[in-house]
């Protein structure tokens, strides 16, 4: 054995180094002891440390990564959101048969697979693919690249080695060369994120929508949400995200509602942004920079409905500091005032953190603050977001 597979597997055998952010705001750095789908134990100078999985918000693996091969352009996507990018891809009247440069060989059910691109990445046929992929159809698809455009046929997709692509057409069995297929589209299937309760980052670049996550000591032992159980090295795991399912972002939601008063009678509006500021740019604050968060003008209203499903209501408000103006701010619940309040652009933002529980409507009420004036009013809320 020579010395870098030597020194990969000493690392592997490691009990990983984490950071764990959980739901209240908690940070614990250590050692990973223990994981199961129901809590994490981990080592801090402080001694042992146990956070119940409902409350984790994310675990981060900052430790070395072994360097993997050169990204393959084979995509594979599955139902549950899950994207692997593989070395090879064949099947049989079943199950696909994968291989990928950190997960080995991996034999995948056929009915989880969403869809499978051959060729690489291209900008000038990329939205025609992701088109296509979001196109209803009863049928399977197979899409054929012609210059800079993508066609299709509809049909049934047999099984696929590494030279052919079985394809039925109208009741006739035409072989294929592998070559010429852009990509491939099986027949919509119902999707099942529901299951899913946390994604990892791999460190091969791939992301899994996982159904259950746990560390037997050596690798990680990961079943997706679509049913496929994974074993990972320790150290393929870059992070292992749990906000699915417990937070939700404001921006990443449609209001209930949304009013808007011009200053003047029939005069200009601003409609609120999502994750951007009013003139496009990144919502921030000093050298902060926030990539989720609204931006709302005054003499805005927007009501959200939360159906009662959460328990905080998080985000940093301030007036954008490229700006001079000043707002008035009211947050309620149900009708019942959460925070009253104001930003002004001499003031640092503010963080709040307010209680939910029970709320069905969230309403977010921007004024015209202390000068009556429209001029300048740009409010960010940044990272705003409801959580379980």
């Amino acid at each position: 054995m020579t010395a870098w597979p030597a020194l990969l597997l000493l690392i592997a055998s490691a009990a990983p180094p984490v950071e764990v952010a959980t739901l209240n705001g908690d940070q614990h750095v250590g050692t990973l002891e223990r994981m199961t789908t129901d809590e994490i134990v981990i080592k801090t100078p402080s001694g042992s440390t146990q956070v119940p999985a409902s409350e984790l918000l994310a675990i981060r693996l900052p430790g070395p990564m072994p360097t993997t091969p050169a990204e393959s352009p084979i995509e594979v996507s599955i139902i549950d959101g899950s994207l692997l990018r593989v070395t090879s891809y064949a099947t049989t009247a079943s199950h696909a048969e994968l291989k990928h440069a950190l997960l080995g060989e991996i034999k995948v059910p056929l009915s989880v697979i969403q869809s499978v691109r051959f060729a690489a990445a291209d900008p000038k046929v990329d939205a025609a693919w992701k088109q296509l992929q979001g196109r209803p159809s009863r049928k399977d698809q197979v899409a054929v690249r012609k210059n800079d455009v993508l066609d299709h046929l509809d049909g049934v997709i047999g099984t696929i080695d590494q030279a052919t692509v079985k394809f039925q057409l109208d009741g006739e069995e035409i072989p294929v060369k592998r070559e010429r297929v852009f990509g491939m589209i099986y027949a919509k299937r119902e999707a099942v994120t529901a299951k899913a309760s946390s994604a990892l980052d791999l460190a091969s670049g791939d992301r899994l929508t996982a159904r259950a996550v746990a560390w037997d000591g050596d690798v990680w032992k990961v079943k997706l949400a679509a049913g496929t159980e994974l074993s990972i090295p320790s150290t393929g795991v870059q992070l292992i995200d749990y906000t699915q399912g417990k937070i939700a972002y404001l921006s990443n939601l449609e209001p209930r509602d949304v009013q808007y008063t011009p200053y003047y009678e029939s005069g200009f509006v601003w409609e609120y942004r999502r994750d951007r500021g009013l003139d496009r740019y990144p919502i921030r604050f000093g050298s902060k920079v926030y990539a989720k968060g609204l931006s709302v003008h005054s003499a805005t209203n927007l009501k959200y409905r939360i159906g009662g499903d959460y328990r905080r209501f998080q985000t940093i408000v301030g007036i954008d500091e490229r700006y001079r103006g000043n707002v008035d701010i009211v947050i309620k619940g149900d009708g019942r005032t959460l925070f009253k309040g104001a930003a002004r652009i001499d003031q640092p933002p503010q963080s709040l953190d307010l209680d939910v529980s029970g709320v069905v409507e969230l309403e977010i009420a921007i004024g015209y603050g202390e000068d009556g004036l429209d001029i300048g009013d740009w409010l960010h809320l940044a990272d705003a977001k409801v959580i379980k």
